[in-house]
């Protein structure tokens, strides 16, 4: 008895959640099949507005910087040898293996590119040179944290200058020394008669 008043109970619950469940939209224009429940779309509009050439400028100009990207890494490498630090060395060290990695991924990523001009691939042409400028932007962002790995600022200009002007008001003595108060260290007498 108590079972089956349990089991009632329990339907009656359930059915009244789904009954409370909001209708589902009326029939009308199609919603984008790219939205999601929470309405945001994530269809893709645009089409890139570069041709293959251009791609393939840009993509030249990307393994441009991100070699002197590398160059800039192994000298922060090598400063961190002279300053025989490990945990910088290391550090660095990390950074660069990782820029070296991006760069092969970026090689094959311009070689699959030129492939996907060459058989007028538009989509795979823009996937590549996607992977190509993602990878670009990794390895910048490497090469600004081997030199936080250093402690380099990113906007050194020069050594440091530091003028220091002392204020007259300020008493020329030291405060925290207090003087040494005189004495007069009279010998003690001698305690026996005999000398030795």
């Amino acid at each position: 008895m108590a079972k089956t008043s349990k089991l009632s109970l329990l339907s009656l619950l359930l059915a009244g959640t789904v009954f409370a469940q909001p209708a589902p939209p009326p029939p009308g224009p199609a919603a984008p099949a790219a939205a999601d429940a929470g309405g945001v779309d994530l269809s893709v509009k645009q089409q890139p507005t570069l041709t293959p050439q251009d791609m393939l400028n840009q993509g030249r100009e990307y393994f441009r910087t991100m070699n002197e990207t590398l160059k800039h890494i192994q000298t922060l490498q090598d400063t961190a040898r002279r300053q025989k630090d490990i945990i910088k060395l290391n550090c660095v060290t990390d950074k660069l293996v990782q820029a070296k990695v991006n760069i092969n991924i970026s090689e094959q990523a311009m070689n699959s590119m030129q492939e996907s001009i060459a058989r007028s691939d538009e989509g795979g042409r823009t996937h590549e040179f996607t992977r190509l400028t993602i990878v670009n932007q990794k390895v910048t962002m490497l090469g600004a944290e081997a030199e936080n790995c250093i402690g380099e600022d990113l906007s050194f200009i020069g050594a440091t200058k530091v003028d220091v002007e002392i204020d007259p008001n300020i008493p020329q003595s030291d405060p925290t020394q207090l003087p040494v108060p005189a004495t007069d260290i009279n010998r003690p007498p001698p305690s026996s008669n005999y000398m030795f």
